[in-house]
């Protein structure tokens, strides 16, 4: 009987069942982690794997095997924007948008898992938060077993970007929690001993914060009628610039708390950007509020029309934070009206370095945000871009500048590609004007710890 060691090391994969393949490549994983090293065939078998796979719905975990290889091949750089994360978070955000309801729940559940340890890792804690909440409970699945643990984990990198102390020790006191009923749920013992260092990690910074009250930290809502469910409806979809947002949906005070307020010297420059931040803040607002009155009228021409203007919009809100950063970090800007996708780089071209500001940060909710942005308009080091994100920004400029047809009938669909660009379903309307609200929500989020970060 051949062992996983053999079957690694073999020239011919078509003799072998795909479990004892997949758990082979697994092997040549946990070898590659532990020594550093990279296993000779490890390509090799997952490329087997991919092959062996295509068009199955257990495709994806072929790509997962891939981008584990990334992630450890990540860690061997001293980049941390390097063209393995970059490629890696490409794939994940790929099979997210590429496979929801398409593949059976343990495989779903496992790519869920995957892209939230992606993004916790890389600073984006909000959102790597959110795709934990989309995956299915299944008895029996190792993936999700570990959901609640992941959800501590993603809580504790959530804590490092709160500055009061008080907000600090509730998400960390969730967090905790989490981790300890979370390992509890996990059968698998490397994984339950993989979240027993984690839970370690939130007593530890518990410690460090030191003893306080955070039971007393009442928080009053005094809403009534159409108001309140407007503001319950932020909180459920997490929708509120407030801090609380991701650790009490139900018990925070939902208002929205994002300022910015001057430190420093230069009071003009400061008035400048308080006031470019109240904006912001107000104008997201006002998209906010049209988004829920649209949902909650009946489907119809002027519903669709209004939706169409809060995704429309959204994407000026992802210019206008980039021009904030402009003025806050005081960038020798060469292209004045440059946006998220290329203030990044010198003389904002994708094909130069980045810029120092952003290059050499320690900032991690600085880099959550220049992350987000790829997510949004695409990674430069990548020929191709996800499908999702194509569709998105084609989808934005067809409404500006031509028009889009809402489509509510199978026999309405277009049957030549040119025309099908100008068209979408009332569905992914609805999803894609809710997606980008969360997204300019979680883009302003980053921004305002960035700044908090910077004063500190």
């Amino acid at each position: 009987m051949s062992t996983l060691h053999d079957i690694a090391q073999s020239d011919d994969y078509g003799q072998f069942d795909l479990k004892e393949i997949y758990q082979a490549a697994q092997l040549l994983l946990q070898q590659f982690q532990k020594t550093r090293t990279e296993p000779e065939k490890l390509n090799d078998i997952v490329s087997h794997l991919k092959e062996r796979l295509d068009g199955q719905t257990t495709y994806p975990l072929a790509i997962l095997l891939e981008s584990s290889q990334l992630g450890i091949q990540h860690q061997l750089q001293k980049d941390w924007n390097s063209p393995m994360k970059q490629r890696q978070l490409f794939l994940f955000e790929s099979l997210y948008a590429q496979f929801r309801a398409k593949v059976p729940p343990t495989v779903w559940n496992q790519i869920c898992l995957n892209y939230a340890e992606a993004l916790i890792y890389v600073g984006r804690s909000l959102d790597g938060l959110d795709v934990l909440e989309q995956m299915t409970e299944t008895e029996n699945d190792p993936s999700y077993e570990r959901k609640d643990a992941e959800r501590g984990w993603g809580l504790l990198f959530y804590s490092t970007f709160l500055r009061d102390k008080e907000q600090k020790a509730e998400a960390l006191h969730l967090s905790r929690e989490l981790l300890q009923q979370g390992i509890e749920k996990i059968t698998n013992t490397n994984g339950r001993a993989l979240y027993a260092d984690r839970l370690k990690l939130a007593d530890k910074m518990l410690e460090e914060i030191g003893p306080i009250d955070v039971t007393g930290s009442y928080k009053p809502n005094f809403f009534e009628g159409r108001e309140r469910d407007y503001r319950d409806w932020c909180a459920k979809h997490r929708l509120l610039l407030n801090d609380d947002n991701e650790i009490d949906p139900e018990g925070t005070m939902k208002t929205d708390t994002l300022n910015y307020r001057h430190r420093g010297d230069d009071k003009e420059h400061g008035l400048f950007l308080e006031t470019f931040m109240d904006t912001m803040v107000s104008e997201f607002t006002v998209l906010r509020w049209n988004l829920f009155e649209a949902l909650e009228r009946e489907p119809s021409t002027e519903r669709n029309e209004q939706l169409k203007t809060v995704y429309r919009q959204s994407f000026s809100l992802f210019t206008k934070i980039a021009q904030f950063i402009s003025h806050y970090y005081k960038l020798d800007m060469k292209d004045p009206r440059a946006g998220m996708q290329r203030i990044w780089f010198e003389e904002e071209q994708p094909k130069n370095a980045l810029k120092p500001f952003i290059r050499n940060t320690k900032n991690g909710a600085l880099k959550a945000l220049f992350w987000h942005s790829k997510e949004l308009f695409g990674y430069e080091q990548s020929q191709t871009q996800n499908i999702a994100t194509v569709r998105s920004l084609m989808l934005r400029d067809q409404m500006e500048r031509s028009f889009v047809q809402i489509i509510t009938k199978k026999e309405e669909i277009a049957q030549t590609g040119e025309l099908r660009k100008h068209q979408m379903t009332q569905v992914e309307l609805e999803r894609m004007a809710m997606a980008n609200t969360f997204k300019v929500r979680n883009a302003l989020m980053y921004l305002g710890f960035a700044i908090s970060l910077e004063k500190k």
